[in-house]
């Protein structure tokens, strides 16, 4: 079931996306902007933050898990594109 607000659910799905993805936790949405806007590879990431590569790849699939989940799952996200 999604965190969203009914109203925000009924909205295009850029935004809904842009909702979603300001609903992560910080750590989350750092890393996934890093990996999907900036290009950085998780091992970059990790170095940037100060974590370890499995702590990156798992804050990046929980917060790709989580986006696909409130925008109504993985087809969602190839709309989108």
């Amino acid at each position: 079931m999604s965190r969203l607000p009914r109203d925000v659910r009924e909205l295009p799905v850029r935004v809904r996306l842009m909702a979603a993805l300001d609903a992560l936790p910080e750590t989350d949405r750092l890393v996934l902007s890093l990996y999907l806007l900036e290009g950085l590879s998780p091992l970059e990431i990790a170095g940037a933050l100060r974590l370890t590569s499995g702590v990156v790849e798992q804050r990046r699939v929980a917060a790709l898990t989580t986006v696909a989940r409130e925008l109504g799952g993985p087809s969602s996200l190839r709309r989108a594109a």
